[in-house]
């Protein structure tokens, strides 16, 4: 009877031994290893954008960035704007106002790291660097080309144009996470993409919802 105990105890014990090794196994083996970050994923490598920025390096691309997306952020907000005022969808009316906001104050943090870190000003106030110039160019036309629609028109022509306004700032902020050289702006670089790529799959939901 004794022997019998034991045997029992002995099978239960190597049995306990193996699951809790395939537990591990399961999940070492689930657990992701060298995972693509998301910039890799969502910037179009291919784009005269992304191989501009992906040249630069350290303080060049930090300065280069700064002045750029500044430029880039106002024309965004300047875009929401129009469809507080003019976009038929609720849906899109939301995402203009948190467009304003995340982009509004992110503006103001690159403003300050811009004053704090000694690059020269690209504010239309105090612009002591013209090289943002074509960027504020061509986010006037973008911008231009929402003036005066309204209803589905409006709505149709926002989402196609924020889409590639989105893509080219992805394109813009993804080589950050390696060629940047201060923690601010890795981590604001990681976010644009972040928050941008979501905003991009949304839009183009929106888009095939509502028949655009």
């Amino acid at each position: 009877m004794q022997k019998k105990y034991i045997i029992l105890l002995v099978i239960l014990l190597v049995v306990s031994i193996a699951g809790a090794m395939l537990y591990i196994t399961v999940n070492l083996g689930n657990k992701p290893t060298n995972q693509p970050s998301i910039s890799s994923v969502t910037a179009d490598n291919e784009s005269l954008t992304y191989k501009q920025y992906q040249a630069m390096s350290g303080e060049t691309y930090d300065r280069n960035f700064i002045a750029n997306m500044i430029a880039h952020h106002q024309g965004a907000v300047d875009m929401a704007k129009l469809a507080q005022a003019n976009a038929k969808h609720t849906e899109l009316r939301f995402m203009a106002d948190e467009i304003i906001a995340a982009q509004n104050q992110e503006i103001s943090d690159m403003l300050k790291w811009q004053s704090q870190w000694g690059y020269p000003s690209t504010s239309s106030e105090d612009m002591q660097d013209h090289s943002a110039m074509g960027m504020m160019a061509s986010m006037d036309e973008m911008t231009a080309l929402l003036e005066g629609k309204q209803g589905d028109e409006f709505d149709k022509v926002f989402i196609e144009q924020m889409i590639l306004h989105h893509q080219s700032a992805i394109d813009m902020a993804a080589p950050g996470e390696t060629n940047a050289y201060r923690k601010e702006i890795k981590d604001l670089t990681r976010q644009i993409v972040s928050a941008q790529t979501k905003e991009i799959a949304q839009m183009k939901s929106w888009q095939r919802e509502w028949g655009y």
